[in-house]
């Protein structure tokens, strides 16, 4: 295989990655209802179905590597390609963390908070979409490429907001009594760990502007 064969088909597995990493992302917003019904049983079904989807994605970085360790991509661009990839594939990672957490929680969710957890979630997905629209843009528009890396920084901020938002939430309606210590440690570790998808999410936009930077020298 030539080598600008080599990078096109190298480019294609960058995009069907993002792709699978935003699909894991999205089954938030099948998975969390079911936390805020209690159904636990059908949650750990979701969370089995995030996991397949981890899996591929994992097996499409692993086979971008080989295709990086054979010679796709000149070495400036090599490195930060690689750093991209694993950086991608960490929300993945976190949001499986996230959906473990929340299977493992078994804790009875308060209905109160479950317009700003559904906020919280969508927020998250919506910076997903962005990160991955930057990814593609990579190899199609630079330009695009910049402007979606710093739309995911202003969505995570966002969510950022929402995510100290529902903490005070939480610890107002401990102190007023709606629920004891162990139910406040669960749903604040539940918002920190999906803010924290958020926070990956930006890490990878903050590559895609050095991937920029560099080619345009």
């Amino acid at each position: 295989m030539t080598l600008f064969g080599r990078e096109s088909r190298v480019e294609k597995h960058f995009r069907e990655h993002a792709q699978l990493v935003y699909e894991c992302v999205l089954k938030l917003q099948e998975l969390m209802p079911l936390f805020y019904q209690g159904d636990f049983d059908s949650l750990e079904k979701k969370v089995e179905e995030m996991s397949r989807l981890e899996r591929e994605a994992d097996e499409i970085r692993r086979i971008m590597e080989i295709e990086f360790f054979k010679g796709a991509f000149l070495p400036f661009d090599r490195e930060d390609r690689i750093i991209l990839a694993e950086l991608v594939d960490s929300v993945a990672d976190i949001t499986q963390e996230a959906a473990y957490g929340i299977c493992l929680s078994r804790v009875q969710f308060p209905s109160q908070f479950e317009d700003d957890f559904r906020e919280l979630v969508d927020s998250v997905c919506e910076t997903a979409r962005v990160l991955k629209e930057s990814v593609e843009m990579l190899d199609e528009d630079l330009a695009q490429a910049i402007a979606k890396a710093h739309e995911v920084e202003s969505k995570e901020e966002v969510m950022d907001r929402v995510e100290r938002r529902i903490i005070k939430k939480l610890y107002n309606a401990y102190r007023n009594g709606d629920f004891g210590i162990l139910k406040l440690i669960e749903l604040k570790n539940t918002a920190i760990r999906l803010g924290n998808i958020g926070d990956r999410a930006e890490d990878a936009s903050d590559r895609v502007l050095i991937i920029v930077a560099k080619r345009r020298g």
